[in-house]
């Protein structure tokens, strides 16, 4: 198929083309021509994107299914459909499955299951046996079958010894380690940011020192082995000085925030409707804007959906019982960038969806240049729309964006070449 692509905007900072209005001509899955104006021929499927804008294709870095063993709240084929209306071109598959993705044959599954489809899966390896965190994985087998990275997923690492191996590990083929540190099982049933919400109303908190304590740790850790290592939906202001710092020092630390929190804070749970039920919580106000200017200085890399699919029964229950979590592939960038707005510009935050989630990921860097097979996300920000179950394709009935006005949204991805590290 030939593709030719009318007065759109390009975004991308590595690109000569960088916030030039241009046509832009795909053929056979590679980019043939860029030019201020491209006669159209008739092989030529004309794309209209006046007043749009273009980019690499964009990565998830964390994104969950129940694929194996839980298809029922989301499948492989089903979260592909819902990262591609979201504008994703890949995603890291995270290990939150039954069972684990903990061997090379778990990896190849989801490689196998996904092989041709628009959006390119990169598995992430779990740490831990059954993500207990007591005993390593085949780290080395699930890299060479394709893992990416690795991770227990939205159960953090709690020994220190054995994060400190693991990062001594990956270390030998310069992978990366994800966690996210969030221990809430240190305060047993809290659900909720231990603050004036929690107090107003009567349920036990989680203290952001619980995090901080984390941070610094995993830090320290990366520091002294000298590792890859990448701290996952940061919640508290009081982390981000840590990362501040770390980096400062030159510790290879990276850190990614969630599209919720930036755009809610604790008060969305005064109401106890459980789509609010987060580990980690929606925090203070204050948190919100110290993560905002977090993104927009850098101390923030990534912005990721974390997306966690339930069903009915998962959420519809009392708030202390339902499952921690929000869906949200599909509204993932109109969230982040209304949420932005005013704060960061749009080559900022493109850049937390498209050359920093590959850095995390090990990815090939990608450039929108003529001779280019990378893939593309086409999108607008200048639309309003209010979200409906209508516009989801997961089977995650827990986005907290149903009903909210949202600007800006993803229109399509483009020119994928699966063969690519991409």
């Amino acid at each position: 198929m030939q593709q030719l692509i009318k007065n759109v905007q390009i975004v991308d900072p590595a690109s000569p083309h960088h916030l030039s209005v241009v046509d832009l001509r795909i053929e056979l899955g590679k980019i043939t021509a860029i030019a201020p104006s491209i006669p159209a021929t008739e092989q030529d499927q004309v794309i209209e994107a006046t007043g749009k804008s273009i980019s690499t294709g964009w990565i998830d870095l964390l994104a969950a299914a129940g694929d194996p063993g839980e298809e029922y709240r989301e499948d492989l084929l089903s979260l592909s459909r819902a990262a591609e209306k979201g504008g994703f071109s890949g995603l890291g598959y995270m290990p939150s499955t039954q069972p684990a993705i903990q061997t090379k044959a778990d990896v190849e599954y989801v490689l196998n299951k996904t092989a041709g489809g628009k959006v390119r899966f990169h598995p992430l390896g779990a740490l831990t046996k059954d993500r207990a965190g007591k005993e390593l994985t085949e780290i080395y087998d699930m890299r060479n079958a394709g893992a990416a990275a690795f991770t227990d997923a939205f159960h953090p690492v709690k020994d220190a010894g054995i994060m400190l191996r693991t990062l001594q590990y990956v270390k030998l083929f310069d992978g990366t380690i994800i966690n996210i540190p969030s221990d809430h099982t240190i305060v047993g049933n809290a659900t909720i940011n231990e603050g004036t919400m929690s107090t107003n109303l009567g349920m036990y908190g989680i203290p952001d020192v619980l995090e901080e304590i984390m941070v610094e740790r995993d830090i320290k850790l990366a520091e002294y082995a000298g590792s890859r290592l990448h701290l996952a939906c940061i919640s508290s202001a009081r982390s981000l000085e840590h990362i501040r710092a770390a980096k400062k020092r030159g510790v290879r630390v990276t850190a990614s925030v969630t599209p919720y929190h930036l755009y809610f804070d604790e008060t969305a749970v005064g109401s106890y409707d459980t789509t609010y039920k987060v580990n980690p919580p929606l925090r203070t106000a204050a948190d919100v804007a110290a993560l905002k200017d977090a993104v927009a200085d850098g101390t923030i890399d990534v912005i990721t959906s974390f997306h966690l699919p339930y069903d009915s029964d998962a959420k519809e229950c009392e708030f202390e019982y339902a499952a921690f979590g929000m869906a949200g592939i599909e509204t993932c960038f109109a969230a982040a960038f209304t949420a932005m707005a005013g704060v960061a510009d749009i080559t900022r935050l493109i850049a937390c969806f498209t050359s920093e989630p590959r850095k995390v990921l090990g990815l090939d860097q990608v450039i929108i240049q003529v001779g280019s097979t990378c893939p593309l996300t086409l999108f607008d920000t200048t639309n309003q729309w209010t979200v409906s179950t209508s516009d989801l394709l997961s089977k995650g009935i827990n986005n907290p964006f149903i009903g909210k006005t949202l600007n800006g949204n993803a229109i399509a991805t483009l020119n994928v070449n699966p063969k690519t590290n991409i």
